[in-house]
């Protein structure tokens, strides 16, 4: 779950955008209980839902476990700090080479590759997105202000997810660009507009934050 600074985070960001007019027509969350409690935050739903009892009753967020994050099989629950220099997990590799982490959890039974999670990322946003009248991005979508269906949807996810779906969204194959311009920052979002005449995505924002420089000088830099 949330702490109380990313509680704050998810806060602040739901009162920005609420202020500038944002409204989601649609909110897509991962299962897990830090991604549910931010699009609930963020989206603006009742903070009561939060501590309501786990069929999460209450709000209109559809939760996909597509938008899980990745699964880190043998290494989940280790120090990330030892894993970086230790040459018995792939783990290493994750963050500044993840074409060879990648190959080396591939055919990995226990470990989740990164092919495998742009795979239901993409499954994803073609179902959800593509497939409808909406249009998605990492965090936040917005469509052609011209058009006549003019959608919104939140998705709330995960770090290596939500670059998952920008792969997917740049159009991108190469498995060493998957972290594209770098982590996001906590809670941030980018901002993705779909055309659905030229069946093309259009990033508009990348890393966008909402909450108080206060709270950006808190935060831990884990990788």
């Amino acid at each position: 779950m949330l702490d109380d600074m990313g509680r704050e985070m998810a806060r602040q960001t739901g009162v920005r955008l609420a202020e500038q007019g944002v409204k989601f027509d649609a909110v897509y969350s991962s299962p897990l209980k830090r991604a549910y409690e931010t699009a609930c935050l963020v989206s603006g739903a009742d903070d009561s839902v939060l501590h309501e009892a786990e069929d999460r009753k209450g709000t209109n967020i559809i939760t996909d476990k597509r938008l899980r994050e990745l699964s880190f099989g043998r290494q989940e629950g280790q120090k990330v700090e030892a894993m970086m220099y230790d040459v018995s997990v792939p783990f290493r590799f994750f963050k500044s080479e993840p074409d060879k982490y990648d190959e080396l959890t591939i055919h990995d039974s226990d470990t989740e590759s990164l092919t495998t999670l742009c795979e239901r990322a993409a499954e994803f946003l073609k179902e959800k997105i593509e497939g409808t009248s909406g249009e998605g991005t990492a965090a936040a979508g917005e469509r052609d202000r011209h058009a006549a269906d003019d959608r919104k949807i939140l998705i709330s996810g995960h770090g290596a997810l939500n670059k998952a779906l920008l792969m997917h969204i740049r159009g991108c194959k190469s498995m060493p660009d998957f972290w594209g311009d770098g982590l996001q920052p906590n809670c941030g979002i980018d901002i993705v507009r779909f055309d659905e005449v030229t069946r093309k995505y259009e990033i508009l924002r990348s890393n966008k934050t909402y909450y108080d420089d206060s709270i950006k000088a808190k935060i831990t830099q884990l990788l």
